[in-house]
């Protein structure tokens, strides 16, 4: 391992500490412009190969070692295919870690309970991880235990009235991002 390679991992490993010592039960991230490098429209049609190329590496190494230190990790996101995203994630991740991330995306059973105008934030997508995690694993998450990484300002100020920490993506997100977004959980 390079020493760039180590200090990348020593950057997510800290801010996975952060989280943890925070007290953080749930990273949640959004899809497009967050996990992914771009947005991908909406409806994906080119395959899942093609989709893998735009994950960026810092967020597929923070996924994974959030879940290797016993976080619960979801995708929120309004993108429709959540097959895909699964399928995704099953090509990017090894199997045990891949299936261990929970996908809320704006499916049709979603939406007919919410109804598309009604979205605040994803505040809807959250609510259905919550009941997932207790009904599978008989956890009960407070709003203080969830953390949204999402590239929309309007999702992240959601996020926070709502009592969840949150931090906005950049376009240029790197391992550099999680480093100072462990500081700013130490002034929090």
């Amino acid at each position: 391992m390079s020493s760039a390679e180590k200090s990348d991992k020593q950057k997510v490993e800290g801010f996975v500490k952060s989280l943890i010592v925070k007290g953080i039960q749930v990273l949640a991230v959004d899809f497009d412009q967050t996990l992914l490098s771009i947005h991908s429209g909406g409806q994906w049609r080119d395959g899942v190969e093609s989709l893998a190329q735009h994950v960026r590496p810092c967020m597929r190494d923070l996924l994974q070692y959030a879940i290797q230190r016993g976080l619960f990790v979801c995708i929120v996101t309004f993108f429709k295919q959540a097959w895909l995203i699964r399928e995704l994630l099953q090509h990017v991740f090894p199997k045990r870690i891949a299936s261990k991330i929970l996908v809320q995306a704006n499916t049709i059973d979603l939406l007919q309970r919410q109804g598309p105008d009604e979205f605040v934030g994803k505040e809807a997508h959250l609510i259905n991880v919550f009941n997932e995690l207790y009904q599978k694993h008989h956890v009960v998450v407070n709003s203080r235990e969830v953390m949204l990484l999402d590239d929309d300002e309007e999702n992240v100020r959601t996020a926070i009235q709502f009592g969840h920490y949150s931090f906005l993506i950049p376009p240029d997100l790197n391992y550099e991002n999680f480093e100072s977004f462990a500081k700013m959980l130490t002034v929090t």
